[in-house]
């Protein structure tokens, strides 16, 4: 199928209109008119992506395996209890990190909804800023009540997401976060939510 088009060319005693085109690729049209692209599956793309790497393959393409705490649930070396728990408290601790400082833990993570940078940017009632300070501080007292190493170990791999190293830093984050299970009364027996069928 050839597509054509009218165009205007000078000669010397005037113009004439003459048709040009070229040959039209053949294949399936978007409706934009372009040939449409071959599909890629968003899940295999994801599945693939180097830092899933540390799971079985059908668990890849979940949301847990995109984080290395997320990873230790996926892997079973935690539950998901205490999953669910690390998650509450590392968003309990990025509230009440807003409250104190405006700034985010990383460069890559600016939050550019929030323009002013005042701390909790003056929107925020002084009573709500303190409940969610008192939330925290009783989370982390929970947590350092077994011991001052396991809040630190729930700080670096529930908040930080760093990788587990070690079996003794696996025991501690563990010790942890049955303690923030409790404070959160968290059913123990919770499963997985997120699993796709």
């Amino acid at each position: 199928m050839l597509v054509w088009r009218r165009e205007l060319v000078k000669i010397r005693n005037g113009a004439i209109w003459i048709m040009v085109g070229r040959r039209r690729k053949a294949g399936k049209r978007e409706s934009n008119g372009r040939i449409a692209r071959a599909y890629e599956d968003p899940k295999a793309f994801v599945a693939a992506q180097p830092h899933r790497a540390g799971v079985m393959k059908k668990l890849r393409e979940l949301p847990e395996a995109g984080s290395e705490f997320g990873k230790l649930l996926l892997t079973r070396k935690i539950t998901p209890a205490q999953h669910e728990a690390g998650l509450q408290y590392a968003g309990l601790a990025e509230a009440a990190r807003r409250i104190y400082s405006p700034l985010p833990l990383h460069p890559t993570g600016i939050d550019l909804n929030r323009v002013s940078g005042g701390g909790y940017d003056g929107d925020m009632p002084r009573e709500q800023a303190q409940a969610i300070k008192d939330r925290h501080n009783k989370a982390f007292e929970a947590c350092s009540s077994v011991g001052a190493r396991a809040a630190r170990a729930v700080k670096d791999h529930a908040i930080m997401d760093m990788p587990v190293r070690d079996s003794g830093s696996l025991a501690l984050l563990i010790n942890g976060l049955d303690a923030l299970v409790v404070h959160f009364g968290i059913d123990r027996r919770a499963r997985i939510s997120s699993r796709q069928k």
